[in-house]
C-alpha cells in the first residue's frame, strides 16, 4: 500500500511539474504560445490596425528591448522552476527551501507581469483612438487583445 502511496505522488508531482512548464510556457489549450500556421481566426494586427510604417518601427523597436529586458529573468525562471521540481522530488522534501523557491518563482513572474504591463502602454501609446477601438472591438469578438500584446488582456 505505501509503494502505491509514493507512487501516486512522484506521479502528481511529475504532472505538477508538466503543468508548470507548460503555463510558463504558454501553450496548450488556447494558451499565448506560438500562432499556428493557418490560424485564420486571429487578425494580423498590423494589417487589422492599418499600422503606419512609423507605428510598425516603433513597436518592432519596443519588441527588441521587450525581450532583450526579458530574457534574462525568463531563463531564471525557467531554472529556478526546475530547481522546484528537484527540490519536490526528493524523499524528505525541504519544505522551507520549497516555500523559498515558490516565492522566487512569485516575484520573478512578478518582475515580468510588470515588464509586460509596461510594453502593452508603450504600444497603446503609439495608437490612435480609431485603432484603440479597432482593438476594443476586437477583445469583444476575441475575449482578449492581439495575443502580440497591442490589447489589454484580462482587464489590464
Amino acid at each position: 500500500m505505501r509503494k502505491i502511496i509514493v507512487m501516486l505522488a512522484v506521479t502528481l508531482l511529475l504532472a505538477f511539474g508538466i503543468v508548470q512548464v507548460a503555463a510558463a510556457a504558454g501553450i496548450g489549450w488556447g494558451g499565448g504560445g506560438p500562432r499556428m500556421l493557418g490560424d485564420v481566426d486571429r487578425p494580423n494586427p498590423v494589417e487589422a490596425l492599418n499600422l503606419t510604417d512609423q507605428q510598425i518601427t516603433q513597436m518592432q523597436e519596443i519588441v527588441k528591448n521587450k525581450y532583450n529586458q526579458t530574457r534574462d529573468l525568463r531563463i531564471k525562471l525557467m531554472d529556478s522552476m526546475h530547481e522546484l521540481r528537484l527540490l519536490q522530488l526528493q524523499k524528505n522534501p525541504d519544505q522551507a527551501a520549497i516555500d523559498a523557491k515558490i516565492k522566487e518563482i512569485n516575484e520573478l513572474r512578478d518582475q515580468l507581469s510588470s515588464i509586460n504591463q509596461e510594453f502593452r502602454q508603450q504600444c497603446r501609446s503609439l495608437l490612435t483612438e480609431e485603432q484603440l477601438a479597432q482593438i476594443n472591438q476586437f477583445r469583444g469578438k476575441m475575449g482578449h487583445g492581439f495575443k502580440g500584446g497591442f490589447g489589454a488582456r484580462n482587464g489590464r
